[in-house]
């Protein structure tokens, strides 16, 4: 039985975050909740619809493409204005499209059009998200308040694709997209309520300190190169593990048995629980460490998870254990990557360019999708499974890791 002094340390806990950053903590937590399904499932229904898995992962590669245009035109709205509000509620509207096409759709050309809203509305989000975090967060350290953020996101991630799940299977196949358009709808209300003290919050933060860290910085950090190759790696592997992975589940490995959809749905939410269990926890952890520890911790983590999914694609008894064992490990990498990703970021970027340097960050997640889901899914078709995927990925992690490790330790 649960104390009610539990809940008093709980809502305790809650109040010491600034209002602001508490608003843009729902804020992301609903956008998450609504994308979650839409996310990992999209593939899976489409798959069962009829969709080819390159039809598939040609969607997310156009979805990310058109997002490509919509991080560029917003980081430089973000710069010249510092106005989060009208990006957010724009990627609501185009969200709320996308799920109406993807609803209506039965063939590849609605579910490339929706695909394409999903981007558009994914591109302009995702910077305007992360633009005011480091402005609400007030005395907070920044990584903390990214941590709090990111874990907001794993419980909306997790509860959108559990619940999507059960939906999908249970009630209407498109369940996740009704679910996405109602969470769009909370947000745009949520902005719109509080839209004049979100303008005054931003500009007197702006006024009093451009950059947090770095006042007077105008120029790229000198490593600036290897963590964006880095992040861009991790972000690939993230893409291919929301993609490609329930794809291999169904269809199976050299060896390994195909699972159910609904046992590859159980697995993916239970990954997504130990998520959002870590998240918080880890993500303080990181906020004690070095800047970029928690980017070296990401890539190790995904280079064994890869490597596991690999080996566990040549085995059929053990095949299970060494695939939640990857989940468990993609849990930890991921919980640290995604804080870490946006503050050093964040610090890296000129004073004059951080909304710019949100944008990319933002790229780099839709970098991810440009080719990794299409050539994923040319390679399941032609073989039928997708270890030489996951072995490709480990060793390239692994690789970075090193550089990483021996230029900027």
């Amino acid at each position: 039985m649960i104390s009610p002094n539990s809940f008093q340390i709980s809502k305790n806990w809650w109040i010491q975050f600034p209002y602001h950053l508490r608003l843009i903590t729902k804020i992301r937590f609903y956008a998450a909740f609504g994308a979650g399904g839409v996310i990992y499932l999209t593939s899976l229904i489409f798959n069962n619809i009829g969709l080819t898995a390159t039809d598939i992962g040609l969607g997310f590669t156009i979805s990310a493409i058109i997002g490509t245009l919509t991080r560029l035109i917003t980081g430089n709205y973000l710069n010249k204005t510092g106005g989060i509000q009208f990006p957010l509620i724009a990627s609501s509207i185009l969200s709320i499209a996308a799920s109406l096409c993807l609803i209506f759709s039965r063939d590849t050309l609605f579910y490339i059009i929706g695909q394409s809203f999903v981007g558009a509305a994914a591109g302009i989000y995702w910077p305007a998200a992360e633009f005011g975090v480091p402005y609400f967060c007030q005395s907070i350290d920044t990584r903390k308040a990214y941590a709090l953020v990111r874990s907001s996101e794993a419980l909306g991630i997790f509860l959108g694709v559990f619940l999507g799940g059960f939906m999908t299977n249970f009630l209407y196949s498109k369940s996740i997209f009704i679910n996405d358009i109602f969470c769009m709808l909370v947000i745009t209300y949520l902005i719109s309520r509080n839209s004049s003290s979100i303008k005054r919050n931003l500009e007197n933060f702006q006024k009093k300190n451009v950059d947090p860290i770095n006042k007077g910085q105008l120029k790229w950090n000198k490593n600036s190169m290897i963590i964006i190759i880095s992040i861009l790696l991790i972000t690939t592997s993230l893409a291919l593990i929301q993609v490609t992975l329930p794809l291999d589940l169904v269809k199976g490995g050299v060896y390994r048995k195909a699972l159910s959809k609904e046992i590859t749905s159980l697995v993916i939410s239970m990954q997504l629980i130990l998520l959002l269990c870590l998240q918080w926890p880890v993500g303080s952890w990181i906020s004690k460490k070095g800047r970029l520890f928690g980017l070296k911790f990401s890539l190790i983590t995904f280079s064994l998870a890869s490597f596991l999914l690999f080996i566990s694609s040549y085995l059929s008894i053990s095949a299970f254990y060494l695939l939640s064992f990857s989940l468990i490990l993609v849990s930890l990498g991921t919980a640290s990557f995604l804080p870490t990703s946006t503050d050093v970021v964040f610090k890296i970027a000129p004073s004059n360019k951080k909304g710019f340097a949100l944008a990319l960050l933002s790229q780099c997640f839709a970098m991810g999708y440009f080719f990794g889901p299409f050539i994923s899914g040319r390679i399941l078709d032609l073989f039928g499974y997708a270890s030489i995927i996951w072995f490709s990925i480990s060793c390239c992690c692994f690789v970075v890791f090193v550089v990483l490790f021996r230029r900027l330790f």
